[in-house]
């Protein structure tokens, strides 16, 4: 497997779906129930094969991330060959940038006490981009984020260079 296996939720939101590529792979409602009380292997590798084509669909559609701490926001622009990242490291105490109230920050960075970085990288994708896009969300603790906040870090980062 890819990805990861869709959760039994998951599968239930999308049955329709799993029918149909059942269906394209030729396998009958009668097959398949056979196959749930004979081959518990082949029904756990179809489920995965199924995963991973929803899995790779909804990471291909993905294209900003983020992730932050108290201290720093990083919003990474997934695009077709390459990741940049906008970064924003603050040291005002009274901020948590963990705190969604506190990303009001980001509309005037002037009323921050303390220092403010901003920081921006490029970088080609190593992996394929759906398994970068993977990892971070599942590995790096990433989240998805708007697209809208990559470009309010990036104006910020072009003001202050």
């Amino acid at each position: 497997m890819r990805f990861r296996r869709l959760t039994n939720e998951e599968l239930e939101t999308l049955e329709e779906d799993f029918v149909q590529f059942l269906a394209a792979s030729h396998i009958t409602a009668k097959e398949w129930v056979a196959l749930k009380e004979n081959n518990q292997d082949k029904v756990e590798e179809l489920i995965g094969l199924f995963s991973d084509i929803v899995l790779e669909k909804v990471f291909s559609k993905m294209d900003c991330l983020q992730h932050r701490t108290k201290d720093t926001i990083r919003v990474f622009y997934c695009q077709e060959e390459k990741i940049s990242m906008t970064g924003l490291q603050i040291s005002d105490p009274s901020k948590d940038l963990t705190n969604p109230e506190d990303l009001a920050v980001l509309a005037d960075p002037s009323s921050l006490k303390g220092s403010v970085k901003v920081f921006q990288i490029e970088k080609a994708y190593v992996q394929e981009r759906a398994d970068e896009v993977f990892s971070m969300l599942y590995k790096d603790g990433c989240q998805p984020a708007s697209k809208s906040m990559f470009d309010a870090l990036a104006k910020m980062y072009e003001t202050t260079t």
